[in-house]
């Protein structure tokens, strides 16, 4: 499964860039498309008001689904998720500027921060951060 080739073409058709992102995982996630598309209708935009990077939220997601802390008490959990978090906001911050989409989606698009992103020659700032958000969360996944 190509998923950042599935992720860009959930963009293009016009879902945000959280869905976009925890869409393409769907599988990790363990529910329906449209469920997720659902759940992270608000990420775009950087929750609609320019704050973080929809397709770091969308990560989030991913992420959350993938390591849960889903017991108050689990400080175990609690620890692994947010330290999966941290770290793949740092991967994500080698590759993107910045974190606040009012400050990075107008950027001119940089494919060179994903080699995904060339081979689709994904032309938009934003399909570049959802290629490297993907690219990201794949390599996280495997290491585990």
């Amino acid at each position: 499964m190509d998923r950042v080739k599935t992720a860009a073409e959930y963009h293009i058709q016009g879902y945000n860039c959280g869905q976009a992102v925890a869409c393409a995982f769907a599988d990790v996630i363990g529910l329906p498309v449209e469920r997720i598309a659902a759940l992270t209708g608000t990420f775009g935009g950087g929750f609609r008001a320019g704050e973080i990077c929809g397709a770091l939220s969308g990560g989030g997601l991913v992420l959350g689904a993938r390591w849960p802390h889903t017991e108050i008490r689990d400080m175990k959990a609690k620890s692994l998720v947010s330290k999966k978090m941290m770290e793949f906001e740092r991967r994500f911050l080698e590759r993107v500027p910045g974190l606040r989409c009012g400050e990075i989606r107008d950027l001119p698009p940089r494919p060179e921060i994903s080699p995904a992103a060339r081979r689709l020659e994904l032309q938009k700032s934003c399909d570049v951060y959802i290629a490297a958000a993907v690219e990201i969360l794949e390599e996280m996944l495997a290491e585990a």
